[in-house]
């Protein structure tokens, strides 16, 4: 029996798998773009909604900055014109050391270093980030006042403050009437006055001097005489008539204790 050769048929395609390949195969030749829906959606939003996006976004960047950074603190200040105060007294006078710089007013600060008694006058401005300049200008000392144990400066305004080194080159006004003072307080004007009118009329003058009501200025010369002044009133006829009186007493040779010139005429003993 003679054998029929062995038949082979291939898998019959149909016309719609065909037309789906073709589909397939230019859909991955072509470009992918947004479908129209979506861009049509995206395109519909307004403009001022997407600028106000943004702002949001910034805020929130802006406040996280704020909060959880050191970034816009002030932790230190840019000090100028300081002789005898120091930083810390500064820094603790401001009250506003780590504050931020959005709650930092330069007035408040102002009005707070102006209450210490060394300063003049301030001038505090500040910058962002976190920058605070202060410049100062401090009281001038003009004469050392000591009550007791107690040693003060006394600028040129009477202002008292709390003396912070040996200025031995200035006047020194000792108060006999013991006073009570603090930093801050004006010291007698009658006292200033005199002491200006003395080194005024007698420039080369005693550099300690001696303060009460009662007696007004003294102080004692290189012989061991105590001269008593008053106060300022006609000071420089005092002083001519001191300085006869004194060369006529030494040319007696004359023995003395006080010489009084406060109240009207020379009185001396």
């Amino acid at each position: 029996m003679a054998l029929l050769p062995r038949r082979t048929t291939k898998p019959m395609t149909t016309r719609r798998t065909t037309r789906r390949r073709m589909n397939t195969a230019a859909a991955m030749t072509q470009p992918l773009t947004a479908s129209p829906a979506w861009t049509d959606s995206l395109q519909s939003i307004p403009r001022s909604k997407i600028v106000a996006g943004v702002c949001l976004l910034g805020c929130v960047i802006a406040l996280a900055l704020f909060f959880n950074t050191d970034y816009f603190y002030v932790f230190k200040f840019e000090i100028s014109g300081t002789q005898f105060l120091t930083t810390a007294e500064i820094e603790k006078a401001s009250g506003t050391l780590g504050y931020s710089i959005f709650f930092f007013e330069t007035r408040t600060v102002e009005r707070a270093l102006a209450k210490l008694p060394e300063v003049q006058a301030v001038r505090v401005t500040s910058q962002l980030p976190n920058r605070v300049r202060i410049e100062l200008v401090e009281r001038t000392p003009q004469i050392v006042w000591q009550r007791g144990t107690e040693v003060w400066w006394v600028d040129a305004e009477g202002v008292f403050m709390r003396a912070r080194a040996a200025l031995p080159q200035l006047p020194a006004i000792r108060d006999l009437d013991q006073t009570p003072l603090q930093a801050g307080q004006r010291a007698q004007p009658q006292a200033i006055a005199a002491l200006t009118a003395l080194r005024a009329a007698m420039p080369i003058s005693p550099r300690t001097f001696e303060w009460s009501q009662a007696a007004g200025l003294a102080f004692t010369d290189e012989r061991g005489w105590k001269i008593y002044l008053g106060d300022a009133r006609e000071m420089p006829g005092k002083v001519v008539v001191l300085r006869a009186l004194t060369a006529q007493l030494v040319a007696q040779n004359a023995r003395i204790k006080f010489i009084d010139l406060g109240k009207g005429d020379p009185y001396y003993q």
